[in-house]
């Protein structure tokens, strides 16, 4: 076999174990002095430089010490003021009550209730006049054409006034008084035509759309141009029966709006007629607006 060249190693040398050895590190002496330079010199460790070298070194700016910030001096951040809104604009519109609605001036209504039923305009032709015209009805078995006028007398502002009214209406019945027991004509007080002249006043508390108090006290003359003879060997009715009755109404007018109002009306018709009941209960509900 050929031989190896000198100075190789040899194949498959022995390993070198001096790395597992612990390596011997003298233990300074009981109560010897630290040596301090060997602390100090610690790999990477920077020398402080001098005053003249330290002096060609940029500056850094100088930073404030923190203080600490008492909280209760710090001021609470403004909310801002609410919103100041207009005062409301006082409604004036009444259809109900003594106050006119003025030159120009409309207002409108519609009531539901027993045992009528009615739609009202009010149109100005005057600061204190108003004419009147509206339609009533008992459900269908009766409508009422109605017109009129309204004059506000006293005027006390705008908490109180006192007028007069009256209205005229022709009544249309579904069927004639003959056959009719206790059926409109009985219910609404009405006949074939009737007068309606009275005193009518309002009163408002204080405030801007506070409830509007109102009566409307009437006589109604009615005038039946086909009466009948409800007595036995009574002989032959006229050809005209005059009778008479008292409406009476209060209520209000709850304003929701600058110009609309809720109204309730409450009341009845005292009655002189010997045939039929002497007080007729009347309540409604409705809408008064102005425009």
């Amino acid at each position: 076999m050929p031989a190896e060249p000198s100075g190789a190693p040899r194949r498959n040398p022995a390993p070198d174990t001096s790395w597992a050895q612990p390596g011997q590190v003298a233990a300074p002496a009981r109560n010897e002095a630290p040596d301090d330079a060997a602390w100090e010199s610690f790999p990477g460790a920077t020398a402080v430089p001098d005053a003249e070298a330290a002096a060609t070194l940029p500056q850094l700016p100088e930073v404030p010490p923190l203080v600490p910030v008492d909280e209760a001096a710090i001021p609470a951040p403004r909310t801002p003021p609410a919103p100041v809104r207009p005062p409301p604009v006082p409604n004036r519109v009444s259809l109900l009550g003594a106050r006119t609605m003025g030159a120009g001036g409309m207002a409108v209504g519609l009531a539901l209730g027993f045992p009528i039923v009615s739609a009202r305009v009010a149109v100005g032709v005057h600061r204190r006049v108003d004419v009147l015209a509206g339609v009533d009805s008992a459900y269908g078995l009766m409508n009422e054409l109605r017109v009129g006028a309204r004059w506000m007398v006293l005027d006390g502002g705008p908490r109180w006034s006192v007028g007069v009214a009256v209205e005229g209406s022709h009544a249309f019945f579904l069927r004639p008084a003959s056959v009719e027991d206790r059926g409109a004509r009985y219910y609404s007080g009405r006949r074939n035509w009737n007068v309606l002249p009275g005193v009518v006043g309002n009163l408002q508390i204080a405030g801007a759309r506070s409830p509007r108090l109102f009566l409307d006290v009437r006589y109604l003359m009615a005038l039946d141009t086909e009466p009948i003879q409800g007595v036995p060997l009574g002989g032959l009715p006229p050809d005209v029966a005059l009778s008479g009755a008292f409406p009476v109404r209060l209520g209000a007018e709850i304003p929701v709006s600058e110009k609309t109002s809720y109204a309730l009306t409450i009341g009845g018709d005292i009655r002189t007629r010997p045939d039929e009941t002497d007080f007729m209960p009347v309540i409604t509900f409705g809408v008064v607006t102005g425009f």
